[in-house]
């Protein structure tokens, strides 16, 4: 798992494309596979980038779950 530097995490989140990533921060997306399957929720952070890229997804119950960007879709 390649690590995530602050610099990273910072420059996406303040909208800076990074690459490899197809979201923004606080895009809102569908989870469409796997436990959380159906939930919506926002983009807080990037978890990991290698092998694939790894979101932490605060879903509309509150609760913050990992998705991989293969598992989500844009809300709309």
């Amino acid at each position: 798992m390649a690590s995530l530097s602050p610099e990273l995490q910072a420059a996406w989140r303040a909208g800076k494309p990074v690459g490899g990533v197809n979201f923004s921060h606080d895009d809102l997306v569908t989870i469409l596979t796997g436990a959380h399957a159906g939930n919506v929720g926002s983009l807080v952070s990037i978890e990991q980038l290698e092998p694939e890229v790894v979101f932490q997804v605060e879903i509309d119950s509150g609760f913050n779950v990992v998705a991989r960007q293969a598992d989500i879709e844009l809300v709309g």
